[in-house]
């Protein structure tokens, strides 16, 4: 009982933190929205980002932690199920999010004049849309009967039901879409990478409005290619790592995934 003290206090202490973060930075983008007639396309981007991280946190807050504090999953069996419904249909939006805003990056990068009018406020609206839609259709199967996403005490992490169903959602339905997701995210960045290099080295000869804006674009490349290095890096993790106890599983399935949100923020 005592580890499942621990294990439930670590849980909601980086749950509430991560919360918090996202939750101040979703605040201060709202406010910077005031000053616009429409916001960019980034900073929408990135707003959706943030309540899809507070979402994914809350089943931890909520009912993770709780469950490792009572030593037994509470309620219903569909209220665990619910919940893991909501945590794996804000995640996987987080993914989707990921190439929105690598796309967004590329079209400032490579098509600076044309920004405007291709994430305009029409273009940003139907990525938005475009972002849910696909996280909506990989989460489809997870509400089929037999199949399901639930906390487990005994493994102290999230996971798919035990069954044929099970294995292939927590196998090829996830893993293939979010590595190829996150494939193109690399690839993108590394075009971006290019031109941003070329444009330094040649920054003598760029206008003083144009260094601006190359500073704000290197600026935005690190943030977001630093968060992309991160979830590339508990994909990997999710995928190939084989836990040998319950508090390996722990960190390894519960900790590092809530980490991975909370520093999102």
């Amino acid at each position: 009982r005592r580890e499942d003290i621990v294990a439930g206090s670590l849980i909601i202490t980086i749950g509430l933190l991560g919360s918090l973060s996202n939750g101040l930075l979703l605040f201060a983008l709202s406010r910077s929205f005031k000053a616009h007639s429409f916001p960019s396309a980034f900073s929408l981007l990135c707003s959706s980002r943030c309540f899809s991280n507070i979402c994914t946190l809350c089943p931890f807050i909520i009912y993770a932690a709780p469950v490792c504090f009572l030593g037994a999953p509470y309620g219903p069996e569909i209220l665990g199920l619910k919940f893991g419904h909501l945590t794996t249909l804000t995640y996987k939006s987080v993914v989707y999010c990921q190439l929105a805003i690598a796309f967004n990056r590329f079209v400032a990068t490579f098509f600076t004049f044309s920004y405007d009018r291709i994430c305009g406020k029409k273009g940003t609206i139907i990525m938005i849309v475009l972002v849910w839609i696909c996280a909506l259709i990989h989460a489809i199967p997870e509400f089929l009967p037999g199949c399901g996403y639930t906390f487990s005490y005994e493994n102290l992490s999230w996971g798919n039901i035990r069954n044929a169903c099970g294995e292939i959602l927590s196998g090829p339905a996830l893993f293939i879409p979010s590595f190829t997701v996150t494939g193109i995210c690399f690839g993108l960045n590394f075009l971006i990478l290019f031109r941003l290099t070329s444009q330094t080295i040649r920054g003598a000869a760029l206008g003083k409005a144009s260094k601006e804006r190359h500073k704000r674009n290197v600026r935005n490349f690190i943030q977001s290619f630093l968060q992309e290095l991160v979830y590339m890096f508990e994909l990997v993790f999710l995928r190939f790592f084989t836990p040998s106890s319950r508090w390996t599983s722990l960190l390894a399935f519960t900790l590092l995934w809530e980490c991975t949100h909370t520093w999102d923020g």
